[in-house]
């Protein structure tokens, strides 16, 4: 394990991709994104907990510039909040019970 982790080292930069110009999630085209540098990368620029580059079958990814654990999901789900008021929802929920 890295004992240095946490800071950006600069790496990263020459790392960085664009938004996939299709409109589709940046997650789904393959990309992570590192909380610490801020930036969105492609997963071959990982490593995972043993320091070997990354395969598409490496679930904990690493940035190998601040070698802090990236994202490889997004956090929330697109369309996962509730489009109804709470009047609603309410009412809802009192008629199962």
């Amino acid at each position: 394990m890295h004992k240095d982790r946490g800071t950006c080292t600069g790496i990263c930069k020459e790392f960085k991709v664009r938004k996939p110009r299709d409109g589709s999630s940046r997650y789904l085209s393959g990309q992570v994104r590192c909380q610490i540098c801020g930036v969105f990368m492609l997963r071959e620029a990982c490593h995972d907990r043993e320091d070997k580059p990354a395969t598409d079958e490496t679930v904990d990814l690493y940035c190998n510039c601040c070698n802090c654990m990236v994202r490889s999901r997004p956090r929330n789900k697109p369309g996962s909040k509730s489009k109804k008021t709470p009047e609603e929802e309410y009412n809802e929920l009192k008629k199962k019970y």
